[in-house]
């Protein structure tokens, strides 16, 4: 039975998201997918529904509710799909429900989101009155009704999926069209440049009728107009990509549209405080951005991901592209661009002037992170014809609000461009982009020539990516400039770094006595300017120079100093390469122990950097010692790893070539020529400074930083294929599915998304052939929601909560916590005090709002005051950290015990409903403490109700449960032992559904 169409295409892919929809069906009354317009909802919903028919024997049903416009047709739409006859004895609602209350049945309500309230309203009624029922619905935004599963529909995974459903739709209508080793990269980019949206896939499919996939891809710049031609006999807007954002655009109201236009300035996502800080002003008031943000969530047009361990949101890159264009037509983007260049290069000069002390590994994450909008904040000194004078620059560290006016640019916004380039100094030179910033060097150098304070600062900084490189032939060019400018300008900072770096320069050339006077010179001006923590710049490379020149005595006293000076500081990066070069000077002295505790401490240090050129330099020291130490073979691959290292970014050395020969004349006569060369290329494979610290300090070999991520490597060359519009691989590739993140073109780890659909797959999903198990099977699994801002503190929760057998969903900030909740009301919430965007009694504020969920609080503090604090605003338990693990899961357990589970009768223990308690097992109840005395029938009465709490219960179903057949068909005996029930546990436990049943309030 049922009406689902035949399909008239294959469907391809989708294999795990349409088993986790069956067990989602299984579990829950109603399930709604949501996602981007074009994602596939409704062609997954269908395969998913026809997957189900055995379990469903009378029927699954689809309502296309597409050209339903008047919400009050709704009901009547779906009476007409589900055939039920109208009799006209009352309003349709009554009819369907009374035609569907014995029916085991699925409906599937498709294209819900321009009816989302009467949508919710038809579900929430129906599964009310028809306990055998489930709805899957579709819907760019969730229907918001009390236990409603939500799966976020990811895009096809990218190159697989999405290249078989190109090669499959391409080949209908051009038969002799095959995916082939000569265009599969070709075909591959076009997909992820189309975001893996199984529309936009099929739209330029058409096109390649008469193009290849090279020139599609070339013309995807003007997608809209490419991707037109869609099948007649759908709706105008699936003919045309335009036509369906254009479609999810007119629901959202001109805030929303005014958000949407103004967040595709970001580049490769955003964090709550750049869309703050970027989007706020005429129209949108700075407090406002929080909620509209939400709402743009909750409609899928935002997407909340995480990217390097941090919360974030993105657009997928056709939705950008359409807010982009929009945002063009209102005239501002000239000044949005602006007010954005501004916020990140705030955020750059804060980093460069804090850098000398704690939270490096914390910036260089962040800077990580916001690659993608640093190069559009780089790009906008070029990008605009000269029309207007920018404003002043900026305070360091501080952003100055730029106003939205409308118009061009003029030499200041390539001044701004190149002031960024040199506050990004410690993302290229000490996280592995000294490729990307000699490029941008090069560019802006030249396109900002004018002689002022902001090019004396990039041409030093320039000068020391092109050290790292071993150009020293263009560094000693810039540097001379550089001086020159700076004696013009009479600014005695840029002479000592200058100075510094002629030092440098001089040392990797070999000229060491001039490199030690030099680097003297410039320690003495950073005393003297009460800077000596920027002295540990030259403190590292004085020692190794001094040793080179033979005064082993005083390379080690300044390698101590440096020692002392990173640690009193708290400075880690250039600690640790104190530390190897103490290290170094140590061992070479015949110090070995203390030579290779140092150079381990400071490899341990680097573990949280993606330092390419510091690693390669520790790493060499410690493959001499473990050489020197008898160890060949492992001596052998780290020397492989260190040519990996500097093969591409071609790094510089501060180490003697004379311990580097010996070092592998050892290895090689221990191992011989081909020993040595499969060591080598051994070692080679552990290509990034993670990889390599792995292989050194005999930890697995293939984790990365943070779980087994490596991060992103530049090795000078332009982004290959598959990259999006901004360089950027299209991430969407990966939500949602397992296995490890991908990584883009340039390295970058793909963003994650913490869409509930991928935190249920850390769970097994039912196999495809198999029937969804009943609501009653099985133990029952409680969902926790975790919010904390802290990652440690999160990941340490998580895996103590899992561990005891709950299902976590994770959040690290306030507002993804909140949209997690709103996608599926969880068992038990767990939420930080304090936490970024939406603190956490804020948060159990709405959460206590929309249900009746417990809610446990983490208070950053042991105090009495912050726990009331806590408990005042909500919270049914609060914990102060540090939190204790057992501690935390007893006190989540006494949580779930005093709710009543949605999906399993509570028959193994007492539950509780208000002040009415009933244990199954000894069939006690218990109202205000005091023990109540039931009848069998009152008993039976009551165990139904509790089975069910907030759903109804028609007469027939509980004379069928009760009494049994001798009983059917007179439900008056109903109606008096309800009576009779209610005067014992309290009238108002019970609810009178009229025309229906009853139900027992939860």
């Amino acid at each position: 039975m049922g009406n689902l169409p035949t399909p008239l295409t294959s469907f391809v892919g989708r294999h795990r998201e349409v088993a986790e929809i069956r067990r989602l069906v299984g579990v829950g009354r109603l399930v709604t997918l949501t996602g981007a317009g074009g994602v596939g909802k409704t062609r997954l919903a269908l395969a998913a529904a026809a997957a189900s028919r055995k379990a469903f024997p009378d029927g699954v049903w689809i309502v296309d509710l597409t050209a339903v416009c008047d919400p009050s047709a709704v009901a009547v739409a779906t009476a007409g799909a589900l055939r039920v006859p109208d009799r006209g004895g009352g309003p349709a609602l009554e009819q369907l429900a009374d035609h569907l209350a014995r029916h085991r049945a699925l409906i599937v309500l498709d294209n819900c989101e321009h009816l989302i309230d009467a949508s919710a309203g038809l579900a929430k009624a129906l599964l009310s009155a028809c306990p055998e029922l489930r709805v899957l619905a579709t819907s760019r935004q969730t229907l918001g009704v009390t236990g409603e599963h939500v799966f976020v529909v990811p895009a096809l995974s990218i190159p697989d999926e999405a290249v078989e459903l190109l090669q499959e739709r391409a080949a209908a209508i051009r038969p002799d069209f095959r995916v082939t080793d000569a265009n599969r990269a070709e075909a591959a980019r076009l997909c992820a440049d189309l975001d893996g949206l199984p529309l936009a896939i099929e739209l330029a499919a058409t096109r390649l009728r008469s193009l290849t996939v090279d020139q599609v891809v070339e013309r995807l710049e003007d997608r809209f107009a490419l991707l037109t031609g869609g099948c007649r006999t759908v709706l105008p807007r699936q003919r045309t990509l335009r036509g369906l954002i254009e479609w999810s655009y007119e629901l959202c109201t001109p805030a929303e549209q005014l958000l949407w236009n103004r967040l595709s300035a970001f580049r490769g996502g955003f964090s709550l405080d750049a869309a703050e800080y970027v989007c706020a002003g005429d129209g949108i008031a700075a407090h406002e951005v929080l909620d509209l943000l939400d709402r743009l969530v909750s409609q899928s047009v935002v997407l909340p991901c995480e990217r390097e361990g941090l919360p974030r949101y993105r657009l997928l890159e056709t939705i950008r592209a359409y807010g982009r264009a929009r945002l063009a037509e209102t005239g501002e983007e000239p000044g949005l661009l602006r007010r954005h260049r501004d916020f990140f290069l705030a955020l750059a000069e804060r980093t460069a002037s804090e850098w000398f002390g704690p939270g490096q590994e914390r910036a260089l994450t962040r800077m990580r992170a916001e690659r993608g909008n640093f190069r559009a904040a780089l790009e906008l000194g070029t990008r605009f014809h000269p029309a207007m004078a920018a404003p002043a620059p900026a305070e360091p560290q501080k952003a100055q609000p730029h106003p939205l006016e409308r118009g061009g640019a003029d030499s200041a916004d390539a001044q701004e461009a190149l002031r960024l380039a040199a506050a990004l100094r410690f993302h290229w030179c000490c996280d592995g982009f000294l490729g990307e910033g000699r490029r941008q060097f090069d560019r802006l150098l030249a396109a900002a020539p004018e002689p002022t304070p902001v090019r004396v600062g990039a041409l030093w900084v320039a000068a020391w990516v092109a050290i790292l490189q071993g150009d020293f032939a263009t560094a000693g060019r810039w540097l001379d400039e550089a001086e020159e400018l700076g004696e013009r300008l009479d600014d005695p900072s840029v002479r000592t770094c200058i100075q510094g770096y002629r030092g440098a320069s001089a040392a990797l050339q070999g000229r060491t006595a001039e490199a030690v006077r030099l680097f003297e010179g410039a320690l003495a001006a950073h005393e003297a300017a009460g800077e000596a923590p920027q002295g540990l710049r030259w403190l590292f490379q004085m020692a190794v120079t001094q040793f080179h020149l033979g005064d082993a005595r005083a390379a080690e006293e300044t390698g101590k100093r440096a020692v002392r000076l990173a640690e009193a500081s708290g400075e880690r990066l250039y600690g640790s390469y104190a530390k190897w070069a103490l290290g170094y000077v140590l061992w070479a002295r015949g110090d070995e122990e203390e030579g290779t505790a140092l150079t381990r401490s400071a490899l341990e240090i680097l573990r949280g950097f993606n330092d390419y050129a510091g690693t390669s330099m520790a790493l060499e020291v410690f493959a001499w010692i473990t050489a020197s130490r008898g160890d060949h073979e492992r001596a052998a691959q780290l020397l492989g790893a260190v040519h990996a290292l500097t093969r591409d970014v071609g790094a510089a050395f501060y180490t003697p070539s004379g311990h580097r020969a010996r070092c592998e004349e050892a290895v090689i006569s221990a191992l011989g020529p081909a020993g040595y060369e499969k060591a080598l290329a051994e070692g080679a494979r552990h290509d990034s400074p993670a990889r390599a610290i792995a292989l050194a300090l005999d930890t697995d070999s293939g984790a990365g930083p943070e779980g087994g991520r490596d991060t992103a490597h530049d090795t000078g060359t332009e982004s290959g294929s598959g990259t999006d519009a901004d360089g950027e691989r299209g991430a969407e590739s990966d939500i949602g599915t397992e296995g490890d993140p991908g990584t883009d073109a340039d390295g970058d780890i793909d963003v994650k998304e913490t869409a509930p659909s991928t935190v249920r797959r850390r769970h097994t999903p039912a196999a495809a052939d198999t029937e969804p198990p009943s609501p009653a099977e099985g133990p029952r699994i409680c969902d926790v929601l975790l919010v904390d801002g802290d990652p440690t503190a999160r990941e340490n929760a998580r895996r103590i909560l899992e561990a005891s057998g709950h299902r976590v969903r994770s959040a690290a900030d306030g507002l993804m916590g909140l949209t997690l909740f709103r996608q599926q009301t969880p068992d038990v919430a767990v939420l930080a005090e304090r936490l970024p965007g939406l603190d956490g009694m804020s948060l159990a504020g709405r959460i206590r709002a929309e249900s009746a969920v417990p809610i446990m609080l983490i208070a950053d503090r042991d105090d009495p005051a912050d726990l009331v604090t806590c408990l005042e605003a909500g919270a049914d338990d609060c914990l102060a950290r540090p939190v204790d693990g057992s501690l935390l899961v007893a006190r989540v357990r006494a949580l779930l015990r005093r709710s009543v589970p949605r999906d399993q009768p509570p028959d193994t223990c007492a539950v509780r409903f208000g002040d009415l308690v009933y244990c199954p097992e000894s069939l006690e109840v218990y109202k205000d403490g005091e023990p109540i005395h039931l009848t069998t029938t009152e008993l039976k009465l009551l165990r139904e109700f509790a089975a069910s709490p907030g759903t109804v219960l028609t007469r027939d179903i509980l004379l069928e449960r009760v009494w049994g057949c001798a009983w059917s068909g007179d439900t008056h005996v109903v109606d008096v032992q309800v009576m009779r029930l209610r005067s014992k546990i309290g009238r108002d436990r019970i609810e009178t559904v009229r025309g229906f049943g009853y139900k027992l309030r939860a």
